[in-house]
């Protein structure tokens, strides 16, 4: 797997700051790597919007495919508006496409680049290149060089979309103006919308370990949720995953903020490499330890969730909570600490954490049919994630997986399925035989299904009243392998659907 070089050496977007220095490449050439992906296309559109002239935008997409494929991805605008951007993107951009890509990159001012990049063959010559990786510049570099008012940064192995927009709603359940952005595939971005806030409006990014190979700034609040092995072929291992994660609270300055994982020792030791005023959240808030003490923020306690140490004071019981799940408690526990430290009344957050229904295609309750309840968790791409799906539903789970191999121990997912899973389904790839052999390992009843159809109707033959059907990965790879639909958000459910009337036409 192509690495960026450790150093992270200087490029154009560190040294952006201000609205001046961007405006300042208005007439220069500017490239644009990845055109049709969400990140690229905004930024094109926003340096349109922005009146650049020599806009060059390169993307792998053949040329009789390139609007077929963009609309695919642009999921979380309405069609006309993908249709409009569209218009724009060809109307006003020298389009290289496939069998142009890259060419006449040497020659760019410029270049902004998508989170990723770097995973592509494609890339290689950009890669290779200290020259042109000088010249690089980012969708979440202008984020943090261009907001007007406090930006903060939620990153994470598991749980960060969630924390994200947990947050954003609690603080304008609080009365505070936001803006949420990064890197849901289903939201849109805001860069465009940045010059008219004002100082006092919070933009809440969540940031993935992509996005952080590439910044040496940080937000004025930093939030990780929690490490663990993820991605760990793109960073070098496990100490460069760490590394990267480490980056959001490194360069913070003394008047920021960190909100760290008090039970993580990983977590635990970012205390130590970040200047800013550290609060905690989690099992161990209030209870000394090895190394930092985590004295203040919000203890995730067996029955409530309880402010230690906080200017404000915060009990919410954790039977009142919309959100299923161990995992979810702390999630709420992460917006919920970041939430008072900016100042949040603890009655917003409370009733935020108590009415919150949670995000697509995480644990996403979708259906019931004759008291089976179906639950789309398909951005559940770990064992870890996974785990705490099947350790939320606790039982009498018939299970949907598979795809391709990060590598990842998937130990604990089988000790969770041993407990909960009534019949794993399993769906081809190289991650799905790792998990399989460690499935045997407990006794999990294990059946092999070729496509996501075959295997919803397997489990609707299997489910009986009280059991629930899982889609959850563990694995990368499923929504390009056997996601069905022209849009990702019909694809489980409308199978689902098909089988279950089908069943009843019968």
């Amino acid at each position: 797997m192509p690495e960026i070089p450790v150093e992270k050496p200087a490029n154009l977007g560190d040294r952006i700051a201000s609205w001046a220095d961007l405006d300042a490449l208005r007439d220069r050439r500017v490239h644009v790597v990845g055109a049709g992906s969400v990140e690229g296309a905004h930024l094109l559109l926003f340096l349109l919007e922005h009146r650049f002239t020599n806009l060059v935008g390169h993307d792998f997409a053949a040329a009789n495919d390139f609007d077929r494929a963009f609309k695919r991805v642009h999921v979380g605008w309405p069609m006309a508006e993908r249709e409009a951007m569209l218009a724009r993107l060809r109307g006003a951009v020298d389009l290289r496409l496939r069998d142009h890509y890259l060419e006449g990159i040497d020659g760019a001012d410029a270049i902004a680049v998508t989170q990723g990049w770097y995973l592509y063959p494609a890339n290689r010559p950009l890669l290779e290149s200290p020259a042109l990786r000088e010249r690089f510049f980012s969708l979440a570099q202008l984020y943090l060089a261009l907001a007007p008012g406090p930006v903060v940064g939620v990153t994470g192995s598991n749980g960060k979309s969630t924390t994200t927009r947990l947050l954003g709603e609690m603080l304008v359940r609080a009365g505070r103006e936001v803006v949420m952005a990064g890197n849901d595939r289903h939201g849109q971005q805001a860069l465009g919308r940045l010059r008219d806030l004002s100082p006092a409006t919070v933009l809440v990014l969540e940031v993935s370990n992509r996005h952080l190979k590439m910044l040496r700034r940080s937000p004025d609040v930093a939030v990780v949720t929690n490490v663990f092995p993820n991605h760990l072929d793109e960073h070098g291992g496990w100490e460069g995953y760490v590394e990267a994660k480490t980056g959001l609270v490194a360069y913070q300055d003394a008047g920021g903020i960190a909100v760290l994982n008090a039970d993580l020792d990983v977590t635990r030791a970012m205390a130590a490499r970040t200047p800013a005023r550290v609060l905690w959240f989690g099992e161990h808030v209030g209870a000394a330890g090895a190394g930092l003490a985590p004295d203040r923020g919000v203890l995730v306690a067996p029955d409530r969730l309880l402010s230690v140490g906080m200017d404000a004071d915060l009990s919410i019981d954790r039977a009142g909570l919309s959100l299923p799940g161990a995992h979810n408690a702390m999630n709420v526990a992460a917006a919920a600490t970041t939430a008072l430290a900016l100042g949040a009344a603890p009655d917003a957050v409370a009733d935020t954490a108590r009415s919150f229904r949670g995000l697509k295609h995480r644990i996403q309750f979708i259906w019931d049919k004759d008291g089976v309840r179906f639950y789309d968790d398909l951005n559940s791409t770990t064992p870890t994630a996974s785990a705490a799906a099947l350790r939320t539903l606790d039982s009498g789970v018939v299970w949907i997986f598979g795809g391709d191999d990060k590598g990842l121990d998937s130990a604990d997912l089988a000790r969770a399925a041993g407990h909960a899973v009534k019949l794993a389904l399993a769906l081809p790839g190289p991650g799905t035989d790792r998990i399989v052999a460690g499935l045997r390992g407990v006794r999990v009843a294990v059946e092999s299904a070729e496509n996501l159809e075959d295997a919803v109707r397997r489990a609707v033959e299997v489910a009986r009243p009280g059991d629930s059907v899982l889609l959850s990965p563990a694995c990368p790879g499923f929504f390009t392998r056997y996601y069905v639909g022209a849009d990702e958000d019909t694809g489980f459910k409308r199978v689902v659907r098909e089988v279950t009337l089908a069943e009843v036409d019968r």
